[in-house]
């Protein structure tokens, strides 16, 4: 049986999880934000929506499951690691800072609208949000590490002392961390958003 301890070492998980924290930081800030200016919220809601892809925003049951997956199982992690393939530090976080923002800001909206129900969606929404959110984190914090190897390589073009690091190994072991353990977080994810969410935010109706 695999776990975490075989697949990812103790200095990736430990980054993952300040990144997750990080993230709930954002998420929060970005909803006590959009609470407090009370914005346009019709026109706020229609542009989000506009943003989700059409197969998850027309699809439901197994369908929905497999949308979310698609999306956040392999476009958004594809983004990441094009992203982490550029020698600069930290870009492949931009995608992680947009998953988070948005939840914030319809929570804040959600809780200015009609607050009980406002705190149902947030409720609702904490179990896939840390499956996913973190699954993201993770794979940020294995990106790191392929990010300072592609630095690496870059600035040994211009120093010959350079210590040289594989970047294909780097690249199969990012491979295999996505596999063995990223992926199967984000399907959770997807069983908890399609099916869990709604259950748990009938109780607040």
């Amino acid at each position: 049986m695999v776990t975490i301890p075989n697949v990812v070492n103790k200095t990736v998980f430990k980054r993952s999880i300040k990144f997750l924290i990080i993230a709930v930081v954002l998420t929060t800030v970005a909803t006590v934000i959009t609470y407090i200016i009370n914005p346009d919220l019709k026109e706020i809601t229609e542009g989000i929506g506009n943003n989700l892809p059409d197969q998850v925003k027309e699809s439901n049951g197994i369908k929905k499951v497999w949308s979310f997956i698609v999306n956040n199982g392999f476009m958004v992690p594809l983004q990441m690691l094009i992203l982490a393939s550029i020698p600069i530090q930290f870009l492949y976080l931009l995608n992680i800072i947009s998953t988070v923002s948005l939840p914030g800001i319809l929570f804040g909206i959600a809780l200015k609208a009609n607050f009980k129900k406002g705190l149902g969606i947030i409720i609702s929404t904490i179990p896939h949000y840390i499956f996913e959110v973190y699954a993201f984190c993770l794979l940020a914090a294995v990106l790191f590490e392929l990010n300072q190897v592609v630095r690496v390589k870059i600035r040994s073009v211009f120093k010959a002392d350079e210590v040289e690091t594989s970047l294909i190994m780097k690249v199969l072991e990012t491979i295999k961390i996505y596999f063995l353990l990223i992926l199967p977080i984000i399907i959770m994810a997807a069983f908890l958003e399609t099916y869990i969410a709604d259950i748990i935010f009938s109780l607040f109706e």
